[in-house]
């Protein structure tokens, strides 16, 4: 599994007992800006019933998105066309375009960006990167807090969770029970800090900060700098197939197993695409 966004599509790997094709799993592609980019994104009320609105979103020079890079129909034509995942980025970098009382779309599915980039001049402000080594294999980086039987369950996670940013942050969040459907884990974090480095021994990786993460299980390795507190991610290996409905279009799902700071958490890293 520690390899796993290196893997070619259409190949086969193993995902526990299960073969599975890469096609299904979550291969996210990953870009650095190299300038400035603005884009506009849809943003959902909150709380209250409403229309979505559509909000500039201006991503600063230097920052990792996680994207993927595809072809779209224009005229009789296809162009370049890149799609970004853009509510997978930390709180502190979408809060340039929040506005109070509403949340960006984050789509029905985990595979939906929220804009798509075709023209060139902003194209060429893109650059291809390695998956950010602190990444978990295969995840989207949001972990939910629960070992096997919360995996496997059919209710929607809604307690507590930590996110990973392409961005390079951590956050703890708490299930908002107030908000509108699929907004709950999406608002402002319990607790937040900046990873300013990583070590990745296969199955652990440590994630250090400048300080403690309210939430989670951190230690205490330094009283000065910038890696003062660090938090250990273990892979269990022992991935989760939870088995869908061919009949019914529905595909099974696959999940894999970590404890974090030792409570245990796990992650959706694809489909098996028995749907088919």
């Amino acid at each position: 599994m520690a390899k796993a966004q290196t893997e070619k599509p259409s190949a086969l790997v193993k995902v526990g007992d299960y073969t599975a094709s890469t096609d299904f799993l979550n291969l996210s592609a990953y870009y650095q800006t190299t300038k400035p980019i603005t884009v506009k994104v849809a943003y959902l009320p909150t709380y209250k019933t409403g229309q979505a609105i559509m909000q500039k979103l201006t991503l600063p020079a230097g920052i990792t998105v996680a994207g993927n890079l595809t072809t779209t129909k224009k005229g009789s034509y296809l162009v370049p066309s890149l799609q970004l995942y853009l509510a997978r980025l930390s709180y502190p970098a979408l809060l340039n375009s929040a506005k109070a009382g509403y949340t960006m779309d984050p789509g029905a599915g985990a595979y939906d960006p929220q804009a798509t980039i075709t023209a060139t001049d902003k194209l060429a402000g893109f650059k291809r990167v390695k998956a950010p080594i602190y990444m978990p294999g295969y995840s989207h980086g949001d972990l939910y807090i629960g070992g096997a039987k919360a995996a496997l369950s059919p209710i929607e996670p809604h307690t507590t969770s930590l996110r990973i940013t392409p961005d390079g942050y951590v956050e703890v969040l708490k299930y908002d029970n107030k908000a509108n459907s699929g907004l709950g884990f999406a608002q402002k974090p319990y607790s937040i800090a900046k990873i300013n480095k990583t070590n990745f021994n296969d199955p652990y990786r440590k994630l250090y900060f400048s300080h403690d993460l309210k939430g989670v299980n951190t230690k205490r390795v330094s009283h000065s700098g910038s890696q003062q507190y660090c938090l250990t991610l273990k892979n269990l290996h022992t991935p989760q197939h939870t088995t869908g409905n061919p009949t019914k279009g529905i595909a099974g799902t696959f999940d894999s197993l970590y404890t974090i700071g030792g409570t245990k958490y796990y992650t959706f890293i694809g489909y098996d695409g028995v749907s088919d």
